[in-house]
């Protein structure tokens, strides 16, 4: 798996058409779905998209939560001084 992320984000515009592209697709398909009452997606092609789909978001996330421990880390390194004593 780590060699598809690093795969998946070496290229520069893979992840968003990845994202939007399966949830495009399974937007569409619920909507068919729903109002137009026929199948878009067979089960064979709606299942990987999900897969896609599910795999992308945990990849934002893990991206989203390194970015915010490393904005915490400088937020903290800002309070303290070389002492250790609080600066107000």
């Amino acid at each position: 798996m780590d060699k598809l992320e690093k795969f998946i984000t070496s290229v520069n515009y893979l992840p968003p058409i990845l994202y939007f592209g399966s949830v495009g697709l399974l937007g569409y398909d619920i909507y068919s779905n729903v109002f137009k009452e026929i199948e878009f997606l067979s089960l064979y092609i709606q299942t990987p998209l999900t897969v896609i789909f599910f795999y992308m978001t945990y990849l934002g996330l893990k991206k989203y939560q390194k970015k915010i421990a490393f904005k915490t880390k400088l937020n903290l390194n800002k309070l303290f001084l070389n002492n250790g004593t609080l600066d107000f």
